[in-house]
C-alpha cells in the first residue's frame, strides 16, 4: 500500500509537462501578437480606423487568452505539483490565494469578454454583410454569459451555505 501511495503521488508530476506545453503557447501567441503590432505600426498611415479598432481588439484577445492561460499553469503548478511543505512556505504569497473556484471565474469571465470582442469586431467587419457570422458571434456570446451567470450564482449558493 505503501507503494502505491508513493506512485500516486508521484503521478501527480506527470502533470509538469502540460504546463511548460501551457507556457509554449504563450510564446507562440507572443510571436503572432508582436506580428500583428508589426503590421498595425507599419500600415498605421493608410490604415482605416475601424481596422486599427479591429486590430487593436485582436491584440487584446491575445493578451486575455495569454493571461488565462497562464493562471491555468500557475494553478495547476500550485494545486498538482508543488508539495505541502513547498505551499507552506509561500503562504503569504499571493499565489497562495488563487484556487480552483477562482480560477473557474476567471476563466468564464476571459471567455466571456473574448466572445465579446469577437461580437464587437464582427459587427465592426460587417462591411460586407455578413449577418449569418455576427449572428453565430453573439449566440456564442449570449451563450458563454448564461454559463456565466449561472456558475456565479451556483458558486455564490454554495458558499452561502457554508
Amino acid at each position: 500500500m505503501r507503494r502505491f501511495n508513493l506512485m500516486l503521488n508521484g503521478s501527480r508530476l506527470m502533470m509538469f509537462p502540460f504546463y511548460v506545453c501551457i507556457l509554449v503557447c504563450v510564446a507562440l501567441l507572443m510571436v503572432k501578437f508582436a506580428m500583428q503590432l508589426y503590421t498595425l505600426c507599419r500600415n498605421i498611415i493608410d490604415i482605416h480606423y475601424l481596422d486599427l479598432i479591429t486590430g487593436v481588439l485582436t491584440l487584446v484577445d491575445f493578451v486575455l487568452v495569454a493571461q488565462m492561460l497562464i493562471l491555468v499553469a500557475i494553478c495547476g503548478y500550485l494545486q498538482f505539483i508543488q508539495t505541502p511543505e513547498q505551499r507552506a512556505a509561500m503562504s503569504d504569497n499571493w499565489f497562495n490565494k488563487i484556487n480552483f473556484v477562482s480560477l473557474k471565474l476567471i476563466v468564464i469571465n476571459s471567455l466571456v469578454t473574448i466572445s465579446g470582442i469577437e461580437v464587437l469586431k464582427a459587427f465592426l467587419g460587417n462591411s460586407s454583410g455578413n449577418e449569418v457570422e455576427i449572428k453565430w458571434s453573439v449566440i456564442v456570446f449570449l451563450a458563454f454569459s448564461l454559463a456565466a451567470l449561472i456558475y456565479a450564482i451556483t458558486e455564490k449558493l454554495v458558499v452561502e451555505r457554508e
